[in-house]
């Protein structure tokens, strides 16, 4: 199934349901990752702090792909005539 993201807030959402579809707790989660229930706890609830490296950890981990799809010409319009962030 694919699954749409559109902000970063929506990723904590998202990595606790895949975590919880597999059968995993938090604890395991961090056993998996080399890394403390509370470390991991942190990530899930604030996954937009990680970098991206330890995000693609966590998606592997989760055996989640990430792909990338154009939207829409109007979208990419207004995307591109935004201020960029950087």
């Amino acid at each position: 199934m694919i699954y749409s993201i559109k902000t970063l807030k929506q990723l904590p959402l998202f990595l606790k349901g895949f975590r919880k579809e597999k059968g995993l707790t938090q604890a395991a989660m961090a056993e998996r990752l080399g890394i403390s229930q509370q470390a991991y706890a942190r990530f899930e609830a604030n996954p937009e702090t990680a970098t991206l490296e330890r995000l693609f950890l966590v998606l592997r981990t989760l055996d989640v792909e990430i792909s990338l799809a154009r939207s829409d010409t109007k979208q990419a319009d207004v995307a591109s005539s935004t201020k960029e962030p950087w």
